[in-house]
């Protein structure tokens, strides 16, 4: 079976090392990108299964990556869920992130078994 792969977009270079590590130790590919226009470039590389977003960060916000991801599935005909994983946690922030195509978001610091049941679950019913 083919491991699922997971695309991380954070500007924070521990978070994305420690995001990493543990979605490789749960048996999951990982990609990574520093800001939003390299993981524009990289989601249109990696082809995930799954992509890992940060809400806020420098040159693209999480927001305008989502937006643009859905804007190019339209005429792909596929559809990559996005988890956002932020240290934002308000009622807006949690709006904002759903009205732009997310499907599931997380506040920071998440513990590493909410992490993978929130993988999990999103991948597990996304459709192909």
């Amino acid at each position: 079976m083919e491991r699922k792969r997971i695309l991380v977009i954070d500007d924070e270079p521990s978070i994305r090392e420690i995001l990493a590590i543990q979605l490789s130790r749960m048996g999951y590919e990982v990609a990574i990108a520093a800001d939003g226009e390299e993981g524009l470039e990289a989601y249109k590389k990696e082809k995930p299964n799954l992509i890992l977003l940060d809400l806020m960060m420098p040159r693209l916000d999480g927001l305008s990556v989502c937006q643009q991801i859905r804007t190019l599935e339209k005429q792909s005909g596929g559809r990559v869920p996005i988890l956002f994983l932020t240290a934002r946690d308000t009622h807006h922030d949690k709006t904002s992130a759903a009205l732009s195509g997310g499907d599931d978001f997380v506040a920071k610091p998440v513990s590493m078994q909410e992490l993978r049941d929130r993988v999990d679950a999103v991948i597990g019913k996304a459709r192909p």
